[in-house]
């Protein structure tokens, strides 16, 4: 299969990475913007190549993924496009509808959120709408989701800006044991392998009640008073205040209205 990559930032290059790494057999076509990026990702793999031009991109290309920010969706104004291809929007604030009406009919069009562990093959992907075939393209690099409607992508894609905040998180936790004398690779992996497994055992539970997993503690013990403390200081309402102003903005963007 021929793809071709329009934007090259993090995510894109993320991408790259994990197909590449999976050996999909695909080859992989590069848009010139973030040039060093791009011939760094070209120069690692073989099956990628840096093309002059936007639209040499798309005419080399069966899957175009669209991978830019907002401020430079301009161009995809300025490209052709032919209706046998594959449309992939990667782009957090590009609506499908407004996609269709830049490039037109296409074989397939849809929105795709992959995450930054793309790159080593692991990871939730959301996919909006329902397609077996853009699924296909991702489940050997993915965990692949399906969204039933917009709203859905909203929500999700929403849930996906807590990543630095867990990450802070698991920072404090882990400066808590490096003050007291522990080694740093021991506490980083310690906290690590004991969050991990607690969110293993929640996808791992039917029906999971998050609620009652939450209180699966000794009355009077560490964790009680650990959850007491922080929801008396609004540290867990906090990261669901986080996600309903990320949504507001997400909604308010002006992007497809």
């Amino acid at each position: 299969m021929k793809i071709g990559i329009i934007g090259t930032g993090i995510i894109a290059s993320a991408v790259v990475i994990g197909l590449c790494k999976a050996k999909t057999g695909h080859d992989l076509f590069l848009s010139p913007r973030n040039a060093a990026k791009a011939a760094a990702l070209a120069n690692e793999f073989e099956n990628v190549r840096v093309c002059t031009s936007n639209q040499q991109v798309v005419d080399k290309a069966d899957w175009i993924f669209i991978c830019l920010h907002k401020k430079d969706f301009g161009v995809l104004r300025e490209l052709k496009y032919r209706p046998e291809q594959s449309v992939i929007n990667m782009s957090a604030e590009m609506r499908l509808p407004e996609l269709k009406e830049i490039v037109g009919e296409t074989t397939n069009l849809a929105h795709v959120i992959p995450l930054p562990f793309i790159a080593s093959g692991f990871g939730p992907l959301l996919i909006y709408p329902e397609n077996k075939a853009v699924g296909a393209l991702f489940e050997p690099v993915s965990d692949v989701y399906y969204a039933h409607k917009q709203e859905d992508v909203h929500t999700l894609q929403i849930v996906t800006g807590m990543m630095s905040a867990y990450y802070m998180l698991l920072n404090e936790v882990v400066k808590f044991s490096d003050e007291r004398g522990i080694v740093h690779d021991t506490s980083v992996g310690f906290a690590s392998s004991l969050f991990s497994s607690l969110c293993k055992r929640a996808a791992e539970t039917k029906h999971c009640d998050l609620i009652e997993l939450a209180h699966e503690m000794t009355p009077g013990g560490y964790n009680e008073q650990a959850m007491n403390e922080l929801m008396d200081n609004g540290a867990i309402g906090a990261w669901r205040t986080a996600l309903d102003r990320l949504l507001f903005r997400l909604e308010n963007s002006g992007s497809g209205k």
